[in-house]
This record gives structure tokens, sequence and C-alpha cells, in this order.
């Protein structure tokens, strides 16, 4: 009997699991070889479409979560249908469960965008890489048309609460709260961010990306609009601007 329950916790675990963990962890695939195997491949099968196969939709994604994989594949140029056979042949069936599968399934698309964007030079600076990493969170927390009606009904709900306009905060000035109130229905939680943000080193890690959503969402109801987490990544570019700026002065004077 004990033996029997310690599989049941085991297996209890491995379905919580989601793609990212098996990305990060022991069965990690190198995100390049994911990338670079699809390059002909992929290309061979838009070129030789009539329709756009990128844009395909999957039936168990919500219409936001769909909108969502359907830009991965165009950054990726690997049609959806291709990314949910990847998905189907390459993870283990842990995070293919019907319960979470529209989740992990999102967080493995995103994935592979997100590292490919952040490949390139500033990415930070991008609006694509700012706006497509804050809808993937968006995203994540409604994937499925089910988990979609239960967001709006209670985001509806939500919007007569009045929130506390006092105290400070470093990345929540006057004008802002104004133009938050205005896309109020649009926020993003906890689990959402530190679910997603670590999955780009440079905006979160993991170990304090709670303490980094407190400090973002302490003056808007703990939630995360994209205003507040736009201009975050606009600091954090205009950080790393200096610093880069900093190092080559160092250089030249060093020569």
């Amino acid at each position: 009997m004990p033996a029997t329950t310690e599989k049941e916790k085991e297996k209890e675990k491995e379905n919580k699991t989601g793609a990212l963990d098996i990305i990060f962890g022991s069965q990690h695939r190198s995100l390049k070889a994911l990338l670079n195997r699809s390059s002909k491949c992929s290309s061979k099968l838009l070129n030789s479409s009539d329709g756009d196969t990128s844009n395909q939709l999957i039936a168990c994604l919500s219409a936001f979560a769909n909108s969502v994989v359907a830009r991965c594949s165009k950054i990726l140029q690997i049609p959806t249908q291709e990314l949910q056979q990847r998905f189907e042949t390459e993870l283990p069936e842990s995070v293919k469960q019907p319960s979470s599968y529209a989740k992990n399934f999102l967080e493995f698309c995103s994935y592979l965008a997100l590292f490919q964007l952040s490949r390139r030079p500033d990415y930070l600076s991008k609006k694509e890489f700012r706006r497509l990493s804050y809808d993937v969170m968006l995203a994540w927390e409604a994937p499925d048309a089910e988990s979609e009606s239960l967001t709006k009904e209670t985001t509806s709900g939500s919007n007569q609460q009045s929130e506390d306009e006092d105290g400070w905060s470093l990345f929540y000035s006057s004008s802002t709260k104004t133009a938050v109130q205005v896309d109020e229905e649009k926020t993003v939680g906890p689990e959402a961010f530190a679910r997603i943000a670590p999955a780009c080193a440079a905006v979160a890690d993991i170990i304090t990306v709670h303490n980094l959503f407190e400090a973002l969402t302490s003056s808007s109801g703990h939630r995360l609009h994209f205003l507040i987490y736009d201009k975050y990544l606009r600091s954090l570019d205009n950080e790393w601007f200096v610093w880069r700026s900093r190092r080559y002065s160092c250089t030249c004077t060093a020569v």
C-alpha cells in the first residue's frame, strides 16, 4: 500500500509539471536545435501551402491564446500545426494531460518565440517583444475557452472595486494611473508573471520574481497592467544601454 501511495504522489507531481519545466529540467533539449531543425522543413511548408498555415486554429485553445500562438508561429516561421506536432512528439505525456494541455502548449510555443526574439540585439527596446511577452501572460491565465469565459466574468466584477491611491511606486506615476484605469480589464496576476517572466533572464529571475511582481503592482491592486510592465522593460533597456556605454568608454580609455 505505501508503494502505491508513493507512485500516486509521483504521478501527481508529474502532472503539475509544465512545458517550461521540461525545457529547463533534466529532459532539456537544445532550443537552438529545435529552431534549427525546423528551418528547412518549415520554409518548405510555408512556401508550398496555398493558405496561411501558421494561422490555423488549435481547437483546445481560447481565441486569445490562439492569436498568441499564431504570432509565435510567425516569429518562428513554423506553422502552428507543426508546433503542435512537435509538442506531441518531443515532450513527455505528463505535460499533455487534457486538464493542462492548452496551458502547456501555450508555454511551449511562447517560450520558443521569446527565446528567438531575445537573441536579437536590443530586444528589450522592441515593442514586439514587450507586447508578446505580456500577452503570453494574459493568455496563460485563460488558455482555453472555459477559463477565458471565467476570466471575463471575474474581471467584470472586480471593476467595481476601488484602489488605494496612497503610497509611491517607482514605476507608477500619476499619469500612469489615469491610463491604467482605461485598460483595467487587461491585467496579469502573480502566477502568470512568475511562470512566464523568468523565461527571459533579463526580465526576471526565478528566485526573486515574486518580489519583483509585488514591487511592480504595489499601487495597482496587485494586478500588473501593460503600461507598468512596458515601463519596467524600458527602464531595464535604459540601464543596459548605460552599462554598455560605460563599458565602451572604459575600454577606449584603456586603449
